[in-house]
């Protein structure tokens, strides 16, 4: 029985480890027929790779959303983080409920009295809603959720007193003829009837340039200091300006209370801030409503839930992305290989010091730990907000609030939520598929690599992650891999990052298992209208995922030119692609020893 049993195993791990390799073989062949739409052709690799993969790629990201969709749509309540399911419930609120009716059922629309180009019948202040507020007081709901017009406020706590700033807003988010054209079409959506929308497009218009005028005005950066006593008695030296109720507008921003006489208000600009005053003071409530709302709808209506997911939970959101994405398992055991890759290269080197080695380590442990077990701190953070299905404006209300009373995240937070975006990406390419191993390799090993090494400085100077006792060998770093258009600090992160992955990608594909398996996966690639290889498929996907379309033209070229000088100097790229002298990305002369040893950063 014993010996049956064994024999029963024996087959079953021969068959587990035959369905590994057709899976491994499949998800290979898949994402190399995936790439054939997004390479562009056009362009020979030793010449323009950057171009060669990104020209066409940009906005791949875009593509994933159909599967994030479905996930939300099959979710499985009882599996959830508390977090994830706020998550689905603001998508299904925003699939059904973004109309007149939910808009009008939000405690915001109530409570500031309402928008007037929706009542059917001349507004005026006897058929408002709220007939006692003032223009502060309408500003202060708006501020306390986390929509600060006219101006910002913050508020610290220093030796036990409250500091208060104020900052004058001097934002323009679109031109004025694009401006005009989105009021014309949150009027529209909302089903306005013709002649009150064109009255109200006057009135919005009107605010919007007068509001331009004071943004476009000069004014030194200075910043004046008050009591609080002192500043609610203020008309800031303009006789016109009637005592504001400003206790009102605390009330709403610190929860009922109000600044004692002593705290310290800080307002910066003071000049400007005047100016939007008067402005509002000349402003009818009616207009001022009409300016506001279709302001504050002008970004919702034009965005989809994607989009608003993205923007007032966007921890979240790229929590969930990375769930679906990868077999987290795989992806925790690819992290620890190049964590010891890390350890191995760089520990003990002149580039790194104990305290980078520590910070790196720690980011590593971070980001094992999410993967496995998820974020409890984060899912313990959004338990104090509860949105529900159905109204979508009261819960983007509720986050907004929710976002603005949050402490800063820490340095930490931000470079693990800043590694996680490329997860849309990996999503978007991989269809239906899990992320598993070799694909993680080729996708995230070089990405996560070089956020391991930086995770060793909080800073975001480039070279903040390098040992002080490091700069007599990167002038050497300098003198041996010149690229004057290339931050060299940039540079060296890029080709320590590459070599690491790159190392554990060959040394994943290397295992004896797996000789075969190469060998066969190669052959069927180089077949394919692309010419594929294993190794050109990790050059591409270790760019394809950092393409991106929300770049100027001038950081395009810059990300280029990075790329490029990364993979001139790479041997293993220049066998991948078989690039000859003469080709842009050819490697340089290798110089002679001792030259060459004093060349290698390692």
């Amino acid at each position: 029985m014993v010996l049956l049993a064994l024999t029963v195993l024996w087959m079953a791990g021969i068959a587990s480890g035959q369905d590994s390799m057709a899976r491994v073989e499949n998800d290979l062949l898949h994402f190399s027929y995936k790439l054939e739409q997004y390479l562009d052709t056009s362009k020979q690799p030793c010449q323009d790779f950057y171009g060669y993969v990104c020209s066409r790629s940009a906005n791949i990201s875009q593509s994933g959303r159909q599967r994030f969709q479905s996930f939300l749509q099959g979710a499985d309540d009882q599996h959830f983080m508390d977090m994830e399911l706020q998550l689905v419930n603001l998508f299904k609120s925003c699939e059904s409920g973004r109309g007149v009716d939910a808009l009008k059922s939000s405690q915001l629309f109530r409570v500031s009295g309402g928008w007037p180009a929706l009542e059917t019948v001349k507004a005026n202040a006897s058929l408002r809603s709220n007939q006692t507020l003032s223009w502060l007081g309408l500003l202060g709901h708006f501020h306390e959720m986390g929509a600060p017009y006219f101006f910002e406020t913050t508020v610290s706590m220093q030796s036990n007193k409250r500091i208060v700033v104020l900052q004058p807003d001097s934002t323009r988010r679109h031109t004025m003829r694009k401006f005009e054209q989105r009021v014309g079409e949150v009027l529209q959506t909302f089903g306005i009837e013709q002649s009150r929308a064109h009255v109200a497009a006057l009135e919005v218009l009107s605010l919007e340039r007068s509001r331009r005028e004071i943004v476009k005005a000069e004014h030194i950066e200075d910043q004046v200091h008050f009591s609080y006593g002192n500043f609610k008695r203020s008309a800031f030296g303009n006789a016109t300006l009637p005592r504001l109720d400003w206790d009102g507008y605390f009330r709403k921003l610190l929860n009922g209370k109000t600044p004692q006489a002593s705290d310290t208000i800080v307002v910066k600009q003071l000049p400007r801030l005047v100016d939007y005053f008067r402005l509002l003071q000349n402003t009818s409530m009616h207009r001022l409503l009409n300016w506001i709302w279709t302001d504050y709808l002008m970004d919702i209506v034009d965005a989809d839930c994607h989009q608003l997911a993205e923007t007032y939970a966007g921890d979240i959101y790229a929590h969930v992305v990375q769930r679906i994405t990868a077999d987290r398992a795989e992806l925790a055991q690819m992290y620890s290989v190049l964590g010891k890759a890390y350890g191995e290269q760089l520990a003990g080197s002149v580039w790194i010091d104990e305290i980078s080695q520590q910070s790196s380590n720690q980011f590593l442990g971070n980001i094992m730990h999410l993967t496995l077990n998820g974020d409890e701190r984060l899912d313990a953070t959004y338990r104090e907000i509860v949105l529900g299905r159905r109204s979508f404006y009261r819960n983007l209300e509720k986050l907004r609030r929710f976002q603005r009373r949050r402490q800063p995240p820490s340095e930490a937070a931000k470079q693990l939520r800043q590694y996680a975006q490329v997860f849309d990406t990996v999503n978007a390419l991989l269809g239906r598929q899990n992320l598993s191993a070799p694909l993680n390799y080729l996708m995230l090993g070089e990405h996560f690599s070089r956020s391991l090494i930086a995770a060793g400085s909080s800073s975001l100077t480039p070279g903040a992650w390098r040992s002080p006792d490091s700069e007599r060998r990167f002038g050497a770093f300098q003198e041996c891999f010149p690229a004057p258009q290339v931050n060299p600090n940039e540079l060296l992160l890029g080709l320590l990052a590459q070599r690491q992955a790159l190392r554990s990608y060959k040394q994943w594909l290397g295992q004896p298992a797996r000789t075969a398996l190469q060998e066969r996966i190669d052959g069927l690639l180089a077949v394919g209208r692309i010419k594929m290889s294993l190794q050109k498929l990790y050059f591409v996907g270790s760019l394809v995922v950092d393409c991106r379309s929300d770049l100027g033209a001038l950081q395009q070229e810059r990300k280029q030119q990075l790329t490029h000088a990364i993979l001139r100097n790479s041997r293993e790229f220049a066998e991948a692609f078989q690039c000859r002298p003469g080709d842009a990305l050819h490697p340089p002369q290798q110089p002679k020893q001792p030259q060459q040893q004093r060349c290698n950063p390692l």
